[in-house]
């Protein structure tokens, strides 16, 4: 079992490559990161979704997120990377799929809340977006 410090270095690691990924810019209601910005470079945007989804969901099995959870993540971050294999319209739609967000969200919120326990209400981090989240970290010094 992680260690409450270990748990809140991974949760900070995953909710700081999902704003990387796709949250650097807000322009109204949209936002575009790193992963926007590589998908209209032929396989370069590929390979960074690859490399980002994968560190996000191996830094959420590292922290126990549930299986459903790493599921849902894993999921969203492979039709993202599929996605944007497409010419010129994948690319456009990897714009606007901010899945990495989203995943992220899922395995910081995960990490947020454990079975049996009151949500860490003063955790900062995305909002909850996945039905399975539910398990995850007390707020410091709690």
């Amino acid at each position: 079992m992680k260690s409450e410090t270990e748990l809140r270095a991974i949760r900070d690691s995953v909710a700081f490559v999902g704003r990387l990924s796709d949250s650097l810019v807000r322009l109204g209601p949209f936002s575009l990161g790193i992963d926007g910005v590589l998908s209209w470079i032929p396989g370069v945007g590929e390979l960074y979704s690859t490399v980002a989804g994968g560190f996000i969901v191996v830094q959420g099995a590292r922290a126990g997120v549930p299986p459903a959870v790493l599921a849902g993540a894993a999921a969203l971050l492979l039709l993202r990377t599929t996605v944007s294999a497409a010419p010129i319209a994948g690319a456009l739609a990897a714009d606007v799929f901010t899945a990495h967000k989203w995943a992220a969200a899922m395995i910081v919120r995960a990490i947020d809340r454990r079975p049996g326990e009151a949500p860490a209400a003063a955790a900062p981090g995305p909002r909850n977006v996945g039905p399975s989240a539910g398990w995850g970290l007390r707020p410091a010094g709690g």
